[in-house]
């Protein structure tokens, strides 16, 4: 989840910070005979890069636990990796946090540049489609299988002061109230987009970066931009200023329904990793419907991480905020099945992808950037070729 240039939105994170605490390079986690070892069994060795290297959007968190779902709870911890056997496929895999595990870099300049920080080139990475539709042309990229169905993007606000901000209208009406959207930048896509809907450009305040006292002291007239799946919780539960319920109300619901949490391979090299992604992009798949069922061991593995120094200071995942991340994913469809239910889960809606698409790239092109492609299409920047049909989370 890269809105503002961090993940989910710590309590004291600021863009651009780098006070991540160091750990010893290599600490083992608890592991046993493992769900994985059993459970993720195709044969990977002689088709997929070992280590596999996936580059994720921000610090580990459970929007990303299909991911960790495939190493489990028998990985080694280094800071900003986490690596271990993908199940007995004969190949590890090695997890890259984003923020400052790859300075802030977006993911598919990653796949081409490499991972400043780590200083390894990742094979796969896993981000926003609008970042990949908006370096299309620079760094092209194509989305492969959607760990999230819909974006866990939200506005966040006193529910007391504005109860209902699920439309356009309202938004515009909470402005004429007095009301400021605190967000981290005044160019990022959705904010454009929705002033280019109407919404005042003097009622945006940019500049958020995790840091959530604005919005507590701000007398209900903060409209805090976060996740679903991060500030929510820690505005109710971690913010002593706060600690009390919030209202929040979905980005997409606006008309701009981008995916969050995509993998993607750099497209000049789709065809070498295709026969991997064949074998591979069934498992994650598998590996979503398994992580939103049973999250515990991830989510312990999770804690372990954030809270043992292999992350960074300001961000932590406690054991309660994950099973509440999970819930929030499943109460609101952020993690489903595709096609409104009916296809499969990781599936990409190509018609859904176009039509951001044609809002997208009138504000890239307002912005004067020249790193899209002119012309750009849904198939450019994701495919489903990969997609197992019959993988689909029950219910």
């Amino acid at each position: 989840m890269v809105a503002f240039g961090v993940v989910g939105g710590s309590l004291l994170a600021a863009c651009g910070t780098s006070s991540a605490t160091s750990a010893s390079s290599t600490t083992p986690v608890v592991s046993a005979r493992s769900f994985q070892a059993t459970h993720f069994t195709t044969n990977l060795s002689k088709v997929c890069p070992n280590p596999l290297i996936v580059q994720t959007n921000w610090l580990p968190e459970p929007d990303h636990g299909a991911l960790w779902e495939l190493i489990g709870a028998g990985g080694k911890m280094a800071q900003y990796t986490y690596t271990g056997p993908l199940g007995s496929t004969g190949i590890k895999m090695e997890i890259i946090a984003g923020g400052p595990g790859d300075n802030y870099l977006p993911e598919p300049t990653a796949l081409y540049a490499g991972n400043p920080v780590i200083r390894v080139t990742p094979d796969l990475g896993m981000g926003s489609l609008d970042t990949v539709i908006q370096l299309s042309k620079k760094f092209p990229a194509v989305g492969v299988v959607a760990l999230q169905e819909h974006d866990p993007l939200v506005f966040i606000s006193d529910p007391k002061t504005f109860p209902n901000l699920s439309t356009i209208h309202s938004l515009i009406a909470a402005a004429k109230k007095g009301a400021h959207f605190y967000v981290a930048s005044l160019q990022t896509a959705y904010v454009q987009f929705l002033i280019s809907k109407g919404v005042p450009e003097s009622a945006f305040i940019g500049g958020y970066a995790g840091d959530l006292a604005k919005f507590a002291t701000g007398n209900g007239m903060i409209i805090q931009q976060g996740y679903a799946t991060s500030e929510v919780y820690n505005l109710q539960h971690n913010t002593p200023a706060w600690n009390k319920p919030v209202h929040f109300s979905f980005i997409s619901h606006y008309g701009l329904n981008d995916y969050d949490e995509v993998v993607e391979v750099a497209k000049n090299r789709l065809p070498a990793m295709s026969a991997c992604l064949t074998k591979l992009v069934p498992m994650i798949q598998q590996a979503a419907v398994d992580y939103i069922q049973h999250p515990s061991v991830v989510n312990k593995v999770l804690n372990k991480f954030n809270s043992g120094g292999f992350g960074a200071s300001y961000w932590s995942t406690s054991l309660a905020y994950s099973k509440a991340a999970v819930r929030t994913m499943l109460k609101y469809d952020l993690v489903g099945n595709s096609q409104g239910g009916k296809g499969p889960i990781g599936g990409l809606n190509l018609s859904r992808i176009q039509a951001n698409i044609s809002t997208l790239v009138p504000i890239y092109a307002k912005q004067g950037s020249t790193n899209y492609l002119p012309g750009v299409s849904a198939s450019d920047v994701a495919t489903n070729r990969f997609i197992d049909p019959s993988v689909k989370l029950p219910g």
